[in-house]
């Protein structure tokens, strides 16, 4: 039995690692690539989560699902390659 992800979690997953691919990339140091991951999430998050309330107040449309667990999607997702190179 395979897992199985919804589309948006394997997206956000699939974007944690690359952002941890690129800041290894930049940054040189595992430990501060993983650190952007983890500013990133929270960030969009709490970005899509202020363009809502934004929304709210002019009497519009939230335009942003808001979802704590799309940061543990991405960070998850920033861990893979994170743990591989460790190992």
């Amino acid at each position: 039995m395979l897992i199985s992800l919804p589309q948006d979690k394997a997206n956000h997953a699939c974007y944690g690692g690359l952002i941890f691919l690129l800041a290894l990339c930049l940054l040189r140091r595992p430990d501060a690539a993983y650190a952007v991951v983890v500013v990133m999430a929270v960030g969009k998050e709490a970005a899509d989560w202020w363009s809502n309330r934004a929304a709210v107040k002019a009497s519009l449309e939230p335009t942003h699902g808001v979802e704590w667990l799309d940061v543990v999607a991405t960070c998850a997702g920033g861990a893979v390659p994170l743990v591989a190179r460790l190992i």
